[in-house]
């Protein structure tokens, strides 16, 4: 029954369900899509017979496939413009050359669609309805072998072109980003946004793929993405209950951004602390001014000398003393109130930043630091040590 049912689940759909919007938007969208490409095509008036038009090459039908993909999954590979442009294209000349070469159907058949997934393997423009196009030369060789190699310019290159011009348009108006296959690199966290980001190249993320023998139905750009929503999801359940709230510190000292960094430094030596937010009069959040920005200040690249002769020389020449927003770092990870505690371990972990602020509307109400980062945790390990041992004391009482 057991092994039943294995086979049965392996028969059933490997796709989730579908929304609603998504399926209404892909559907309309490839009606459109078609439809004015069927219009396009007319309006070119080719290819050409003795008589006209021949209607039943205006357009293909692997073309209803092509339309599949670039409206229903734009973010597939196999979806993308060079696959199905280049797909399409090469498939019909490997088919016009087949039934120009091999007599035999048969024969035909079976070598036009082999030759034709090799040439898009080579070409790095695999695309499954492309197949069909090389099969449907030899099952049309008739109507196709007088206009030669024109065919897959005109109508095949001319339906694909077409097609995938609409596409564009019509995936970048319903919200979709087509084409869609160039990796991103990640690049610096704006504020505002929470959790550890996995740094990783396009190159890798692509060897990931080719390695797991995936690249032909993910990019890496979907992968980064998907990476991204699993550590997000991770640093949200790792410690679930515990909130930012419940481990910040309500007693803040600020610094306002045109304080000069010598008072700063006293403020340091003060309080004993490593880092403090910048707050500017209307109490909206600025960013975030550590020991290690005083250092680099002065420490400049540009100084010829780091004596204390040189240093003391070099500040009598400046006339104005540089101010806490000369040298804070204004891009940093904020929070809420509401946080998840796993998703502060993910951005205490990076080692850039020595403190988290919370924020309400933009509004500083606290901070997170590594020592409360580290506090809570031995609290959380404490406890769970404790629970063990009550239960075992109970039971033995």
């Amino acid at each position: 029954m057991t092994r039943l049912r294995a086979i049965l689940r392996g028969l059933g759909p490997a796709i989730g369900p579908p929304q609603l919007r998504e399926m209404l938007r892909a559907c309309i969208g490839a009606g459109i899509g078609l439809t004015l490409c069927i219009f396009l095509v007319r309006l070119t008036r080719v290819p050409l017979t003795a008589d006209g038009p021949d209607p039943t090459l205006l357009l293909i039908a692997p073309l209803g496939a092509t339309t599949m993909l670039a409206f229903a999954v734009p973010s597939s590979p196999l979806a993308q413009p060079w696959s199905a442009l280049v797909g399409n294209t090469v498939s019909a000349l490997v088919g016009v050359a087949v039934i120009m070469t091999v007599h035999e159907p048969w024969l035909a058949m079976g070598l036009s669609v082999t030759c034709a997934m090799l040439a898009m393997m080579l070409l790095r423009a695999t695309h499954p309805p492309a197949a069909g196009v090389a099969l449907g030369v030899v099952l049309t060789a008739e109507s196709v072998r007088p206009l030669g190699f024109g065919y897959a310019f005109s109508p095949v290159m001319l339906d694909t072109a077409l097609l995938l011009l609409v596409a564009v348009g019509y995936n970048q108006l319903t919200g979709r980003v087509y084409p869609f296959r160039q990796p991103i690199e990640h690049g610096p966290r704006d504020v505002g946004e929470a959790g550890l980001r996995p740094v990783m190249k396009g190159a890798d993320l692509t060897e990931i793929l080719q390695r797991l023998r995936l690249d032909a139905n993910i990019g890496a750009g979907d992968l980064a993405r998907l990476i991204d929503a699993a550590h997000q999801q991770a640093a949200e359940h790792l410690f679930d209950g515990v909130e930012t709230a419940q481990i910040m510190s309500h007693d803040l000292v600020t610094v306002h951004p045109r304080m000069p960094i010598s008072q700063i430094a006293g403020l340091f030596q003060l309080h004993k602390v490593r880092t403090f937010p910048v707050v500017g009069l209307d109490g909206m959040f600025e960013g975030l001014v550590s020991e290690a920005d005083l250092v680099r200040n002065l420490h400049k690249p540009d100084a010829k000398s780091d004596g204390v002769v040189s240093r003391l020389i070099r500040a009598s020449r400046d006339v104005v003393e540089p101010v806490a927003a000369d040298v804070m770092t204004r891009t940093v990870g904020t929070v809420s109130e509401i946080t998840p505690l796993g998703v502060l371990i993910d951005l205490l972990a990076e080692g850039d930043q020595m403190a988290v602020p919370v924020l309400d509307e933009g509004r500083l109400i606290g901070i997170v630091s590594r020592a409360d980062l580290i506090a809570a945790l031995a609290k959380a390990h404490h406890t769970a040590v404790e629970s063990p041992m009550n239960k075992a004391a109970a039971s033995d009482g």
